[in-house]
């Protein structure tokens, strides 16, 4: 991995500093050290020396969970305790505690690379932050939500929460903040950013230091959690707003490429030409407002797998690129040749996912603000448990790819009456591939599949996405709820979308600096809206540890499938893997998950995890009350994440070097949590 991405600070605290935030590096598992199934230290950390077999403390009140700490900035590396340190250690150093003393006042700590018994030196307690777990949270785009507010301690944030004043009084807050007028005695000390953070482009997450459970007076729950930021810069100081572009002149910049992904099979001739017709008509608007090439559209064919069926030519096959379509005449050239095949397909359902795969994969979509797909079909998709889906995945994880990839997906249904008896598993499924957070899902069904209808949908959807380009001279305002609905779906969900890919664009561009250490307590739920989660949950992984998840999950279920375990060690080792993830990745590689329900541990792994994915949360008993069906689908899920893995692992740009001395292998990937087994 040759990428290496500069982290920059990720929160503004109030204390003078206002506008747009950017990003900060934060802590997280892996990162500046070697996966602990290794042996040697990156290149700016000494080599650990050689130690009689050690292991490390062990958590207060556990028996097999180690302690491990996370390095600020400025963090050295001492040859004994009390004395300078001699070697800078990198921010977000991932170390195991194999020691404590005290000189005077100060505790200094010993510390390795690894569990394996092998030391690095000591550091200065000052420098460590503890970590119980490796989940990291990350921001949710606050297009559709107030932004987060941060607090001194968690008895001020339940006061809060506890409040009949709640909503009143956060907003005083954060007109405070924006004023500068915050009084020093007042419970928060910071704010989310104004604009969305992209991952990719400016590197950050969240660490959870600390969580817990509280019930609103509404009824909802939501936890409160203790969360972590650090520069990589250790020399980072509280600084004034870093100069960066005005917003509109920043939002004039904006483009929006719009691919369209058609089935192309033998009942789509009509569908095919409307859509045509309609971009045509899209296109002379463009071309008469002068947005040169702000706005852009691509063409996407899919049919079926042709060495499975003669004559249908192609399994996917993109027809215009957007990066490659300067103008309506490009465009309409180079999909002329899309028509539907005169082949029939082996099956009513298509195989869909792959041509949005390949949406999502093929296209360069770096020089995009605006960046969205629109699936149009007659007929449900092949899910990943499909014999005849060539992807292997699941709706639910092509939505959280094209999400790890701020996509919008729009389905236009065409409700034939030859696909009657298909419309109602269409629906739910399609339902669940759209889902946007914060505005739902982006489904739309043609009644009767009317290509009339079609062309008219698909030339608003056009239209509006290619006025918000049109438009985008002036920035959105994060805090501002989205408009009432008018009674057009389609035009309100689009206008909620188009707010969001602007966020995150103008959060691209703008940046300003932080502290270097940041240490606070939020809610995970907006206040507002508390069935809008403001964070997701992520646990970082190494290449190496993301191969060897794909490798133990792999053998496992390969092992279930042909029988060679018994169904309750089938479910353990699943789930002790899923759980390990949570609390220890190296875990995997060493072989010991396997081992963690039969030996007693499975309850120590899962007790004081904030977050769980599905599987962890499932017992034995639980498992055993399921039917073959329930089985099976949860197996069938976790192949399709296998198949997911292997998307991650190729998804060059999406890794990232958190030390420039580390190896290709300790490059990190942002893994949500639901895509754990």
């Amino acid at each position: 991995m040759t990428l290496s991405h500069h982290i920059r600070p990720v929160f503004s605290p109030v204390f003078g500093i206002t506008g747009t935030i950017a990003v900060a590096a934060l802590l997280a598992v892996g990162g500046a050290l070697p996966a602990a199934a290794q042996s040697s230290a990156p290149a700016n950390v000494p080599a650990a020396q050689p130690a009689a077999k050690r292991t490390p403390l062990l958590i207060e009140g556990k028996t097999s969970l180690y302690q491990r700490i996370l390095t600020r900035p400025g963090a050295t590396l001492a040859a004994q305790p009390g004395t300078a340190g001699s070697r800078a250690l990198p921010p977000m150093s991932v170390l195991f505690v194999y020691g404590r003393q005290d000189v005077g006042e100060r505790v200094f700590l010993e510390v390795g690379a690894d569990s394996e018994g092998r030391t690095l030196g000591w550091i200065d307690g000052k420098d460590a932050v503890p970590w119980r777990h490796t989940l990291v949270l990350a921001f949710t785009n606050p297009a559709n939500r107030d932004r987060v507010l941060f607090f001194r301690d968690r008895p001020g944030l339940l006061g809060l929460l506890q409040s009949d004043n709640l909503l009143v009084q956060a907003e005083t807050w954060r007109r405070q903040i924006a004023a500068s007028t915050l009084p020093p005695e007042a419970p928060v000390i910071s704010i989310e950013p104004e604009t969305f953070i992209d991952l990719q482009k400016q590197f950050y997450l969240l660490p959870i230091l600390e969580a817990n459970s509280t019930v609103l007076p509404s009824g909802f729950r939501t936890r409160t959690v203790k969360i972590a930021s650090v520069t990589k810069d250790a020399a980072a100081q509280v600084s004034a707003p870093a100069q960066r572009g005005n917003p509109e002149d920043d939002l004039a910049k904006f483009r929006s490429a719009i691919v369209f992904v058609i089935d192309a099979s033998s009942s789509m001739q009509d569908n095919i030409e409307r859509t045509r017709e309609a971009v045509d008509t899209v296109y002379r608007e463009i071309e008469a407002a002068k947005l040169g090439d702000r706005a852009r559209f691509g063409m996407i064919g899919y049919r079926d797998d042709p060495a499975k069926t003669k004559g249908l030519e192609y399994l996917v096959r993109v027809f215009a690129d957007p990066n490659k379509t300067a103008g309506k005449a490009a465009f309409m050239e180079q999909v002329s040749s899309l028509h539907a095949s005169t082949v029939s397909t082996r099956a009513f359902a298509e195989d869909a996912y792959a041509g949005l795969d390949q949406a999502i994969r093929a296209i360069d979509w770096k020089g995009f603000g605006g960046r969205y797909v629109i699936l149009i079909t007659d007929a449900s998709a092949r899910e990943g448990n499909s014999p005849l889906a060539s992807t292997g995945m699941s709706t639910d994880q092509l939505r959280q790819l094209a999400q790890a990839n701020n996509m919008a997906i729009y389905v236009m249904h065409l409700k034939s009456q030859e696909g009657r008896h298909d419309h109602q598993t269409a629906r739910a499924q399609y339902e669940r591939l759209t889902q946007f957070p914060g505005v739902g899902a982006l489904y739309f069904p043609v009644e009767d599949g009317d290509p009339e209808e079609l062309k008219r949908q698909v030339q608003q959807l056009s239209a509006q996405l290619v006025g918000q380009v049109r438009n985008a001279g002036k920035p959105p305002k994060a805090e501002e709820a989205p408009p009432a609905p008018a009674g057009d779906r389609l035009a309100e969900a689009t206008e909620a979308v188009g707010r969001a890919m602007r966020l995150a664009y103008l959060g691209s561009v703008q940046g300003t600096k932080a502290p270097p250490m940041f240490e606070a307590w939020a809610s995970d739920r907006d206040f507002r809206r508390p069935d809008v989660a403001a964070f997701s949950v992520r646990v970082l992984l190494t290449k190496n540890q993301l191969s060897d998840l794909q490798t133990t999950l792999r053998r496992v279920v390969d092992a279930g499938e042909r029988g060679q375990i018994a169904p309750d060690d089938f479910f353990n080792q699943l789930r002790s893997a899923a759980v390990a993830m949570g609390r220890d990745p190296t875990r995997i590689a060493q072989g010991k998950t396997r081992n963690l329900e039969d030996v007693g541990l499975m309850g120590e792994y899962l007790e004081g995890l904030p977050y769980q994915s599905r599987i962890m949360s499932i017992d034995p008993d639980g498992w055993a009350r399921m039917g073959v069906g329930e089985q099976q689908a949860i197996i069938d899920d976790v192949k399709s994440k296998i198949a997911l893995y292997q998307r991650f692992h190729d998804d060059v740009d999406r890794w990232v070097k958190l030390d420039d001395g580390a190896g290709a292998g300790d490059s990190v990937y942002p893994v949500p949590i639901d895509n754990l087994p």
